[in-house]
């Protein structure tokens, strides 16, 4: 069996996206509607699912064929929630947003997951799901997500939550985003998506 220390060796990567949301330079969705808000402020992206009873999603799809060999690390803060949920991060869709992958942590501190669904959540093609990972959400939060040599490798501030190989998970697109569940609201500090490659690495740290 494959050792997945070293498939999950450092290695040099080359920036295909780098946002810290001062503006809006990569389009992503703004909107101020009964059911969602998203606006670019000086506190970063942020936004709000006002929604009782469905999860909202803001995406972008970076130029790229494919999340092959890529590092996707995103900060961002919980700024408030209406009872329990989740938020976090989804890729791996196309416009269709049919199929999706996500991997989020727990409005209250307490567990995170990882998911390959349909849109709908009918039915679930992959679920993990961790109760006993705790964390302070009264901090900002870094989300890494890493594609080396077949698989999925995912960290909350550094540390390792997940592996997973990569035929668990949808790959029809590029898409990248972020997962509001009703009542939250968060604002997304930064975030960079890069492939392996010959610049220097990097980190949100």
């Amino acid at each position: 069996m494959k050792n997945l220390k070293t498939a999950d060796n450092p290695a040099p990567f080359e920036m295909i996206l780098k946002d810290d949301f001062i503006d809006n330079r990569h389009g992503w969705e703004l909107s101020n509607k009964n059911s969602e808000k998203a606006e670019i402020t000086q506190n970063g992206y942020q936004l709000e699912n006002k929604d009782s009873d469905s999860w909202h999603h803001f995406s972008i799809f970076p130029k790229v064929e494919s999340l092959k060999n890529v590092l996707i690390q995103c900060r961002i803060e919980l700024n408030s929630h209406e009872g329990p949920g989740q938020f976090g991060l989804i890729w791996g869709f196309d416009q269709k947003l049919s199929r999706l992958n996500r991997f989020c942590l727990s409005t209250e501190g307490r567990g995170c997951s990882v998911l390959h669904f349909e849109r709908n959540h009918r039915p679930v093609f992959h679920r993990y799901y961790d109760p006993f990972f705790k964390i302070d959400l009264s901090r900002p939060v870094v989300f890494e997500l890493r594609e080396s040599n077949d698989y999925w490798f995912f960290r909350i501030n550094k540390q390792l939550v997940y592996i997973a190989h990569r035929i668990h998970f949808a790959s029809i697109g590029a898409g990248v985003g972020f997962y509001l569940d009703p009542g939250v609201t968060i604002s997304i500090k930064k975030l960079q998506i890069s492939r392996r490659g010959l610049s220097k690495a990097f980190s949100l740290n």
